[in-house]
């Protein structure tokens, strides 16, 4: 029951002049060069063993 699976994915946000783009954090070559100003969000979920889930945290 209070066993709990934790799984984490980081992604960049990044904004060009005032546009948003969300990209993977791997792929950062079509925004390379181009004046980007990137922030690094990370999300966390739990599971327990039973199925119950946690709210997100978002970092």
């Amino acid at each position: 029951e209070n066993v709990y699976n934790i799984d984490k994915t980081g992604v960049i946000l990044s904004i060009l002049s005032s546009v948003k783009v969300l990209i993977g954090k791997d792929n950062l070559q079509d925004y390379r060069g181009a004046g980007v100003k990137r922030i690094i969000v990370t999300a966390v979920k739990c599971i327990s063993s039973n199925s119950r889930a946690l709210l997100p945290l978002i970092i």
